[in-house]
């Protein structure tokens, strides 16, 4: 049998992707994974936790108070002080050796339920199964102990979070809004309902990720349903042209449509949140008040846009990770002369480096080696003719024309005062889970400094999501979310990428330990 007859399509990808997750969820379903079994350690209920000898970042101020002791009891942090500890019968004390504290970090826009995955050949069907389960545990491994699910599957979502409450699983906190809120044909453009004939069954084990609507009735209908069991936040998505190779404009939202949307919003204290890469999407963000633009735009602003932004208080996640990614030079035989700046080839080196090194810890082997094939499509078919030939694959020159715009947008909100924040937009093809510090390193390339790095990983992103009274900084009456690094990140922001451990809820996860099998 050759290759063309054992690969899939995207659309076939979306199909197996939904089944494995249903597989999954079924209770009994085992010997398919090889997802770590590891139990944290920490203080008893009732007794203190005492991390002792820490440098604390206080990512406010960008300032670090050295041979600090950080409290906690029953997952709050209840102290921070330069105090000895004052132990009792049963606490536990930790000395961190005078490593670096942050509180914990935060990815403010993901896609939990999805594996990053493009394409798949018949042998890593199993493979998917894990990489479903992975992401949550690369998150928490990599420091991340809340994420933002900008849309799930929502069965399979709710069975995971289940699964981490009972301790089966480990994972972040995860605030979500279920599935997208967009009408049919809109973006994500491709109909579940093309998949196959398993399709219907596969969509009623696993809940849809599109809350495709035809109507206003509809849509109030659906609305209702799917702010449903914890959403917090609404997810639209607002521009009219596909990201998509070989296809152009695609169905929106009516004015009408969208006064209901954001009507539901306020009645129901439901922020909302909209991807936007283009000046039609960024206008109607502008009009109608959403709450937090995602992903960056392919042109410039005005300074006048941007002081709008400002004075309405609009945040932003840009992930430029994922506009990097997406810039695929394997799509030209020569890059065109306009894309061809300093910024560009260095990212475009960075992107190289980051595929050709080893991705084990952030998925399976797999699918990363599926993933680098799957781009040969665009020399393949041309990207003209992809979307006729089911190869659904993100338009370059999109993105491209981002990475030309994006950074000095970027710099001029950060000026302007905008709460900008930061995330990876994984489970998107080739954007793996637990790749926060990319994010982070690539800001700063932009020509953020390490603070503000850093803030935007933690209270800004804590602000964007509503839990800035929770999470974001490492203060007494916080969740006890911490991260410890070995060197100082505000001097090094590489030293993000591997935690010595990672604090959730108070209880210590030695990522040391926390390891893939075979």
């Amino acid at each position: 049998m050759d290759e063309k007859t054992l690969s899939f399509t995207r659309r076939e990808l979306l199909q197996k992707a939904a089944l494995s997750a249903a597989l999954l969820a079924v209770p009994g379903i085992t010997g398919f994974t090889t997802i770590p079994r590891y139990q944290p350690t920490g203080a008893p209920e009732g007794k203190t936790l005492y991390l002792t000898n820490a440098e604390v970042v206080h990512v406010v101020s960008g300032l670090i108070f050295s041979d600090q002791t950080i409290s906690v009891r029953d997952g709050i942090i209840r102290s921070v002080s330069p105090l000895p500890p004052e132990t009792r019968e049963g606490d536990v004390v930790l000395d961190l050796k005078n490593q670096y504290v942050l509180p914990g970090l935060i990815d403010a826009h993901c896609h939990i339920t999805m594996p990053g995955a493009a394409g798949l050949t018949a042998g890593i069907f199993l493979d998917v199964l894990n990489q479903l389960k992975r992401n949550y545990i690369q998150q928490l491994r990599q420091g991340v102990t809340t994420i933002r699910d900008m849309g799930a599957l929502p069965k399979i979502l709710h069975a995971n979070l289940d699964q981490i409450q009972k301790g089966e699983l480990i994972g972040p906190r995860v605030v979500y809004c279920n599935a997208f809120t967009n009408v049919l044909g809109g973006h994500p453009d491709i109909d579940p309902r093309e998949m196959g004939i398993l399709a219907d069954l596969v969509m009623t084990l696993t809940g849809e990720s599109n809350m495709w609507f035809k109507d206003t009735d509809e849509l109030k209908e659906k609305m209702k349903q799917n702010s449903a069991r914890g959403a917090s936040f609404i997810k639209l998505t607002m521009d009219k042209i596909s990201v998509l190779c070989g296809k152009g404009q695609i169905p929106t939202y009516s004015d009408e449509h969208l006064r209901v949307i954001f009507a539901f919003a306020r009645k129901n204290n439901l922020a909302t949140a909209g991807h936007i890469h283009t000046r039609f999407g960024f206008n109607r963000a502008l009009q109608y008040g959403l709450n937090s633009i995602e992903h960056s735009i392919n042109e410039l602003l005005a300074p006048e846009e941007i002081e709008t932004m400002a004075v309405r208080e609009i945040f932003t996640v840009p992930t430029m990770t994922v506009v990097q990614t997406m810039a695929a030079p394997e799509a030209y035989d020569e890059l065109p002369r306009k894309f061809r700046t300093d910024f560009i080839e260095r990212e475009i080196a960075a992107r190289r480096d980051y595929f050709n090194s080893n991705l084990d810890q952030y998925t399976e082997a797999s699918i990363h080696k599926s993933n680098i094939a799957h781009l040969e499509n665009y020399k393949k078919y041309g990207c003209e003719n992809l979307y006729k030939n089911t190869r659904y694959m993100a338009n370059p020159d999109l993105y491209f024309n981002i990475m030309l715009a994006g950074p000095a947008n970027l710099l001029a909100m950060k000026d302007a005062g905008i709460v900008i924040g930061c995330g990876t937009d994984a489970g998107v093809p080739l954007s793996y889970h637990g790749t926060l510090w990319r994010e982070m390193e690539m800001l700063k390339r932009i020509g953020f400094t390490n603070a503000e790095v850093l803030r935007c990983a933690t209270f800004n992103n804590a602000k964007i999501i509503g839990m800035a009274d929770k999470i974001g900084t490492v203060d007494s009456g916080k969740l006890a979310d911490l991260v410890v690094l070995r060197e100082n990140p505000l001097k090094k922001i590489e030293a993000c990428r591997q935690p010595s451990l990672v604090i959730k809820d108070g209880k210590i996860y030695d990522v040391g330990k926390i390891a893939f099998g075979t």
